[in-house]
């Protein structure tokens, strides 16, 4: 049976099909012209709520099975071998009610490796070889995240919820709860549980390409009608999240990582059936508000928060946790009852208020642009939200659901604001100063359970409005009509617009996805924010000043489509603005001119840098792989120091410092820009002008600094050691960089990583079990191209770690020598495929020309150079820089947790002893 009844958007050229199975597999084709890859996806209606009771984590353990080898393909990791050598990328989640799996590849192998793809659900081995291997990588998976905040806090929520929901149970699974058993073994409970789950009924499918329909119609018959189709769709799932005794709680929590967190929900039953109004998100934005008269202005005008989100929560088939998240200030975390009483009076507010039908509109114009003209996603990323939006939507929706938003009956309003009342009301108090009585069971996370007063429940029911509270404005930033370049204004690149010593900027109108959007790309050096720590951690508290201040006078704008972004990089601060081009300019002028001259309270100035002094020094409980990557890139990059180090000059620093260091900031300014989307010409001059007058206003304009940034080339391998406290998982990251930053460099790096990152993953991971978190990466650090290797494990020291990889080395090099030239080939067309790939979305494509601006790329054809130096590498040539590459002498540099193996090419250092090696080349 096949159907087309989708609503598409007119801006959306791509076909589809609709199509059921002979076994009842639902399966959605996309056929997509322009694109040089094809993805599938396969979501099913099984989940964790799905485990046994006795087998917590089951259905998470059968997703790392399935990839292990079928009947049809019994080698496992072939599929992974088969989908990276060929330009691809696969993965797979299991969720609470829901698993997926997915993977693209160039479209030419697509039918192969959807064969193996299928396989995995038709005829599955679970080799007991592997059984065993993979129950060590869910232990290795559960032990990494033992220490992780929303892991160990999601536990706690679990604990306190009806017991006979199926949320309640564990969802990740470890060695225990997978351990063998008298007469049930691992292998049988998992090739049990696939038996009684996993049916054709309960699976939906996508297949995007640019093969024509057809083609992908008969692929998806011989690909999935293999898959059973023994078992009916899933009943609904009946059974309370909450009993009456579990609400009116306040869940007092202890985090790992020092936190002053408040957490307020309300439960609601099942919201999918209004997904035609967007009812939801709407009184989200109505809380979640932040301009003037918000819940959230007033609670900072009061010194209680920080920030706030709302509308956030688990949900699923019978429930949903409607939340407000508050980041707390110290002040906060004493009076976070009068948070709660703030919230109830602007509850109250919107109960006494009639339904606000324009500020609904203004959604709907948005929703209603953002259907209109659409921006294609990847292949992969389209493949997964639809087949995904298959188990949700009604077939004409699988595109439009995401969009619809119609004006919702008053009843439905009522209804749903009903529920924001003390009956639904949970409150958690996530602080490291709170008092427990109990561990979660598997995290160890200290808490408390204690009933909320009755009498405060009553007061806040009966909570006024307050006068400082209103509902938002109407958005003046919605108020222009959209309107589109011809297309015969497109430019192949960006123009040179302006060339002054100390401006730059690059213009290109783009008129490829037909979309109302730009983006603006400025970079300020400012070379007093960057010569010290000391101002490197001011310029960081300066910059969350500065978007804590933006966010209440220009948080229209982020609703009406604009988007800005402020951050510090190594010679100053970088400002970005994308989004509907109508109005942008206008933004950047107010957050240019702003810049400069804001007047920051010293009560503010206290609260920030309280706050960000306390994420730096958070990061010592950071996973160990990501603090050595964050310590190779402080050592390399001087001017992007360590967090503890910022802390500590942060720590120090006064609001007189601080106002020293300000008024001295605006010196030797030089500006490189970069304007590109849906912009014309006298947009690109209207953008000169502004920049222009405000650089003039600013004083002495300067030139272009060089980053401070060393490269190690010390002969020999060298080891330095991190030891953390905070941590009991062993780490290891071997860097290994380029001599030169030429394109010929960068083609072998990037094939080296291509070709190596699935084996070492395999090798490391799936065969030796050494951890869980195992991989490489292509990492050019100051432009120079380079390869790190990657392993965290929970039970293996660092020289082990290292072991294992220099024996990867050597079994790679003795391998690789064989490798025939149709198999080298077909390897740097893989590589070849991904540096082809086209821009998917004007996003990806403003990115792409930003980095390459970065990069002093200014003829926009580093990657063509790349793939031509790759098309004139040949096999012999490759061999000899991998035997070089990854010899026992290469300069690797090598950081880990613990101390260093007795080998007579590794030289063991201090920091310090490394620092002044790097300093002197």
């Amino acid at each position: 049976m096949a159907s087309t009844s989708i609503l598409q958007s007119p801006n959306d050229p791509r076909q589809f099909e609709y199509l059921k199975l002979s076994n009842g597999l639902a399966v959605l084709l996309v056929h997509q012209a322009d694109s040089e890859k094809s993805a599938a996806a396969l979501t099913v209606n099984v989940g964790h709520f799905d485990d046994p009771a006795d087998r917590e984590g089951l259905a998470h353990f059968l997703e790392h099975m399935l990839f292990l080898g079928s009947r049809a393909y019994p080698q496992a990791g072939e599929l992974q071998h088969f989908i990276s050598e060929h330009g691809g990328s696969h993965n797979a989640w299991t969720g609470t009610e829901h698993s997926q799996f997915y993977f693209d590849i160039e479209q030419q192998h697509f039918a192969a490796g959807l064969s193996r793809f299928a396989a995995m659900f038709s005829e599955p081995l679970f080799s007991s070889d592997y059984v065993e291997k993979e129950r060590q990588a869910i232990e290795a998976e559960f032990s990494l995240k033992l220490k992780d905040d929303s892991r160990r806090i999601y536990q706690v929520h679990k604990e306190s919820i009806n017991p006979a929901h199926p949320f309640a149970k564990f969802s990740v699974g470890n060695a225990q709860t997978l351990a063998d058993r008298p007469g049930d073994s691992l292998q049988q409970a998992v090739s049990q549980f696939f038996h009684q789950q996993y049916s054709a009924q309960r699976m939906s499918v996508c297949l995007i390409g640019p093969q024509s329909l057809a083609e992908l119609r008969t692929l998806a018959i011989q690909s999935f009608s293999q898959i059973s189709d023994h078992l009916p769709a899933k009943a609904p799932l009946q059974v309370p999240l909450y009993l009456e005794q579990q609400q009116q709680l306040q869940l007092n929590i202890k985090p790992h990582k020092s936190s002053n967190r408040l957490v307020i929900s309300f439960a609601l039953p099942d919201i999918q059936p209004w997904y035609r109004y967007k009812v939801v998100s709407f009184v989200a934005h109505l809380l979640g508000d932040e301009g003037p008269g918000s819940l959230l202005a007033l609670l900072k005008q009061q010194g209680l928060v920080n920030q706030l989100s709302a509308g956030g929560g688990i949900d699923g088939s019978n429930y949903k946790d409607f939340t407000l998240a508050f980041e707390l200030t110290v002040a906060g975390r004493q009076q976070y009852r009068q948070i709660v009483q703030t919230l109830f009076a602007k509850v109250r507010l919107l109960k006494d208020s009639p339904f606000p039908a324009n500020l609904f509109a203004e959604r709907q114009k948005l929703l209603n642009w953002a259907y209109r003209f659409y921006e294609p996603a990847t292949v992969l990323q389209t493949a997964t939200d639809l087949a995904l939006n298959m188990q949700h939507y009604p077939l004409q929706d699988v595109l439009f659901g995401d969009y619809r938003m119609e004006v919702p009956p008053e009843a439905l309003y009522r209804q749903l604001l009903d529920y924001f009342c003390s009956r639904n009301l949970r409150l958690m108090l996530v602080a490291d100063d709170v008092t427990t009585d109990r561990e979660a069971r598997w995290y160890h996370t200290p808490y408390q359970l204690q009933p909320l007063d009755p009498n405060w429940l009553t007061t806040l029911d009966t909570q006024s409005p307050l006068p400082e509270l209103s509902l938002p404005l109407p958005n003046p930033y919605l108020q222009s009509e959209l309107k589109l370049l011809d297309k015969a204004a497109h430019m192949t690149s960006p123009q040179h617009f302006c060339n002054q010593p100390a401006l730059q900027l690059w213009y290109k109108a783009d008129t490829d996805f037909a979309s109302p959007k730009g983006h603006i790309y400025l970079q300020i050096t400012l070379p007093q924010s960057c010569a010290t720590i000391r101002q490197q951690a001011a310029s960081r508290l300066w910059v969350e000043l500065l978007l804590d201040r933006f966010n209440q006078q220009l948080y229209a704008a982020t609703t009406a489509g604009l988007n800005y972004f402020l951050h510090v990089h190594r010679q100053g601060i970088s400002l970005q603005t994308n989004g509907l081009t109508a109005n942008q300019l206008a933004l950047f002028a107010d957050l240019l001119r702003q810049l400069p001259d804001p007047v920051f309270c010293p009560q503010r100035f206290a609260e920030l840098k309280q706050l960000l002094c306390r994420h730096w020094q958070n990061s010592s409980k950071n996973k160990p792989v990501a603090r050595l990557f964050s310590q190779l890139s402080a050592l390399l990059q001087p001017q992007n120091p360590e967090p503890e180090e910022l802390a500590q000059a942060l720590a120090k620093l006064s609001f007189a410092d601080f106002s020293l260091f300000r008024q001295q900031l605006w010196q030797q300014l030089h500006l490189e820009a970069l304007l590109l989307g849906n912009w014309s010409p006298a947009d690109a001059q209207q953008l000169q002008t502004l920049l222009t007058d405000w650089q003039g206003a600013q004083g002495a304009a300067g030139q272009a600094l060089s980053a401070v940034q060393y490269r190690y080339a010390q002969p020999g391998p060298v080891w330095l050691c991190s030891a953390n406290p905070h941590q009991a998982d062993h780490a290891l990251v071997a860097y290994l960089a380029a001599t030169d930053k030429s394109p010929a460099q960068m083609a072998r790096f990037m094939l080296a990583n291509h070709l190596l990152a699935p084996r070492y993953f395999h090798q490391l991971r799936t065969e030796q079990q050494l951890g869980y978190l195992v991989g490489t990466g292509y990492v050019p650090v100051n432009t120079l191209p380079g390869m790190a290797f990657y392993v965290q494990s929970p039970a293996y020291p660092a020289a082990a770690l290292y072991q294992a990889t220099v024996q990867f080395f050597q079994q790679c090099v003795s391998e690789l020598s064989l490798l025939d030239n149709d198999e080298f080939q077909s390897l740097k067309q893989g590589l070849a495929a991904q540096l082809c790939e086209r821009d998917t979305s004007l996003s990806a494509r403003a990115k792409r020309f930003w980095l390459a601006l970065g990069q002093a790329d200014y003829q926009f054809d580093l990657n063509q150079q790349i793939l031509s130096c790759l098309n004139a590498l040949t096999a012999s040539d490759f061999l000899a820089f991998l035997q070089q590459l990854l010899a026992p002498d290469y300069p690797v540099l090598i950081l880990a947790t613990d101390s260093a193996p007795e080998n007579n090419y590794v030289q063991s250092l201090h920091k310090a002893e490394l620092l002044k090696i790097l300093q002197r080349q």
